[in-house]
């Protein structure tokens, strides 16, 4: 049930993208719209078991979290201070390269690989982090919160690192010895996360209206 009402969360996300797509087509929020369309496609192939090799479909899940990972950064590199963002860049490529490192060398491809999980976990929230310390800086500015699409956006994703990043922490060792009782961890945990990011995505799509934003 949960996990259905999960991927209602990412479709309703993606239709709201698309019937925004006029105000956002001039803003990098444009790129949610292929992103979410391919999450809203490997959830529907994780539902048919489209993506199951060797009684796994923990390889797609490494792709996919991997995408996640270089989206976000993306982002929340192009809505940091231009001058951090020589560093920033190095920062999340030398994460990139350590997951290739982990997925074909450490942990496996066709294992889930948690070490470079929590590393892509951790870099994105010390983005966010930054970003709302940024954002608290502009205080002296008459920002609203509440219709500032960044805001939603870096809120949801700090929930959802903060709760992956440490059910990972947590459970790392059952994930290795693939554990049922993980699995059905997992499924409760990331569904409450995803229900988290994808309900403050859909917020943000609905705060851009025909005025400019500031970001």
């Amino acid at each position: 049930m949960l996990q259905n009402l999960s991927f209602v969360f990412e479709v309703l996300a993606l239709v709201i993208v698309i019937i925004q797509y006029k105000k956002i087509e001039r803003t990098p929020y444009v790129f949610f719209l292929p992103y979410l369309l391919l999450i809203v496609l490997y959830e529907l192939g994780s539902f048919f078991y489209l993506f199951v090799i060797n009684k796994s479909n923990a390889w797609i899940t490494n792709i996919i979290i991997s995408i996640e990972f270089l989206f976000y950064s993306c982002l929340l590199i192009v809505l940091l201070d231009k001058k951090l963002r020589a560093r920033l860049v190095i920062l999340v490529l030398s994460a990139f390269l350590f997951t290739v490192v982990d997925v074909f060398a450490i942990q496996g491809f066709w294992d889930l690989g948690t070490i470079a999980i929590l590393v892509q976990y951790v870099v994105l929230i010390v983005l966010v982090c930054m970003f709302f310390s940024q954002l608290m800086r502009r205080s002296g500015e008459h920002l609203s919160l509440i219709r500032l699409p960044a805001f939603w956006i870096n809120t949801g994703l700090l929930f959802f690192c903060l709760a992956e990043f440490m059910f990972f922490a947590a459970f790392t060792y059952m994930t290795a010895k693939k554990n049922y009782n993980y699995y059905m961890l997992w499924l409760v945990i990331s569904n409450m996360a995803n229900l988290i990011l994808y309900s403050c995505l859909s917020i943000s799509f609905l705060c851009f209206n025909k005025k400019k934003l500031s970001y």
